[in-house]
Formats: structure tokens, sequence, C-alpha cells
């Protein structure tokens, strides 16, 4: 009988620890929703069907490093917060920019560019020289952007805020609203592209920012994904992207975005 018994016993307690050791795998290799904006060329947009962009590519990148398994869900910008917080999506790769984790309930990975704001305005304008000029005018821009946050601090400032940025620049181009506020490389694509020759960028650059991806507080993957950046800035993969995508090599590469944003975080009056 008591042969039997420990022989039982010991049948349990290997189930119990063959169960403690699956489980774990099985949460490793939970899949990873990932939140991106179908429309913010050229970090990240839908076309045909097929995912693109710089964003895009890096998070392949870098969920190759981290061995994540993932799937890419296109959110309007507006909606993206929310859906973090809701649990709809785990993390977030979507131009957003690095904020005061203690005055919200989202945490951040390190900053993968450093980026900034212009002002867009029809290429017939010629009193629209820069921000200085808002004052009581019509801004276009797409709702939850930085955009959209510098521009509702304006005083004066009517806002027009739409789902995606190509609404705010339809605004723009049919004279419906006197200028866009939106990230430059976002601006600088359009103007090549669908906007070549109706608007212009007025002004510099302004409110400059770092992106990073973003997560609810005490997400498990950021760690590891901040591990895989610097990984794939020093063998050559951020910098093979960055030039895919942006036209040039990186004048700034995430390491160095790092200290400069830690730098300015510890002298913040």
């Amino acid at each position: 009988m008591k042969a039997g018994v420990r022989s039982k016993r010991g049948i349990i307690l290997s189930i119990t620890l063959l169960a403690a050791l699956i489980v774990p795998g099985c949460t490793q290799n939970k899949t990873v929703k990932v939140g991106i904006d179908p429309n913010d060329r050229p970090f990240t947009f839908v076309d045909g069907g097929e995912k693109k962009g710089f964003e895009v590519d890096l998070w392949q990148a870098l969920a190759k490093k981290s061995k994540l398994t993932y799937e890419l869900v296109p959110i309007e910008m507006g909606e993206m917060s929310k859906a973090l917080k809701d649990g709809n999506i785990d993390v977030a790769i979507a131009g957003k920019t690095v904020l005061n984790a203690k005055s919200n309930d989202l945490e951040y990975s390190d900053p993968y560019l450093k980026t900034n704001l212009v002002m867009l305005a029809a290429a017939e304008n010629a009193t629209m020289k820069g921000k200085e000029d808002l004052a009581q005018k019509i801004v276009a821009t797409e709702n939850g952007s930085t955009g959209f946050y510098y521009a509702s601090a304006i005083p004066g400032v009517k806002i027009h805020s739409f789902s995606n940025i190509t609404d705010a620049y339809n605004e723009l181009v049919s004279h419906t609203a006197d200028a866009v506020i939106v990230d430059e490389r976002n601006a600088q694509d359009y103007i090549k592209n669908a906007g070549q020759g109706k608007v212009k960028i007025v002004g510099d650059p302004f409110n400059k920012d770092n992106l990073a991806i973003v997560a609810k507080k005490k997400n498990k993957h950021l760690g590891k994904i901040s591990e895989a950046l610097q990984s794939v800035s020093k063998d050559g993969t951020y910098e093979e992207l960055y030039t895919k995508w942006f036209g040039g090599k990186p004048t700034m590469m995430p390491s160095k975005i790092k200290k400069e944003m830690e730098y300015d975080q510890q002298h913040e009056a």
C-alpha cells in the first residue's frame, strides 16, 4: 500500500511539475496584438491590404529578435490609447510620443526616433508664414495625434480633427482649413505624392518629440523590445530600414536619442 501511495504521489507531482513548465511556455508564445495607424505614411499604412511602413518593418525586426508571435491591428490614432487601456491590443507602434509616464496609465519602450511637427498651408497662401499666424484660424489635424494636442493648446485656434490625416489634408486643399499641423516626415511624404503642388510647409519645425512603442503599465514585453531595439541599432538593421523609408542615413541612433531624452527629463523645470 505504501509503495502504491508513493507511486500515486509521484505521478501527481510529475504532472504538477509538467503543468508548471508548460503554462509559462504557452504564455510566452501568446500572440501579441500590435496597434498600428492604417494611414500614417511613411510610418505605418495599409496599401492594397498589405501593412507597410518604417514602423511595420522595425516592429518585424524587433519581434524577430524578441522571439514574439504577433498580429498587426490597424486602429485609428484617436482610438489607440483606449484600445491599449481596454486590452484590445497589447502594444502600439504608431507615431506615439513619449509622455510623462507618471501622468497616465501607459509606459514606453526606449525611443526609436526623434521627430518634430510642421505646419502646412495651401501652396498659394501668402499670409501664413508660421505658427505665430494661427490665431483665429482653422487648423485641421488627426484626432489623438501630437499635432492635435499641440494645436488644441493654441489660444483662439479652431480645431477640425479627423480620424485620419488624409481628411485633414483634404480640408486644407479645399480651403476649408487654413493650416494642418502634422509630423514632419508625414508632411514631406504627402508633399511628394498626393499633395504635390497643392500645399507647402511654412515656418520652421517645432515641438521636438521622441517616438516609442507604448503599452499599459507593467507590460512584460517592453523590456525585451527595448533590448531588441539596441540590438538592431548595432547590427545595421535600423540604419537600413531608416534609409529605406526616409531616403537617407539617420542623424541620430536610438541609443543617443535615449540619452538625450533622459538628460532632458532630468533637467526639466
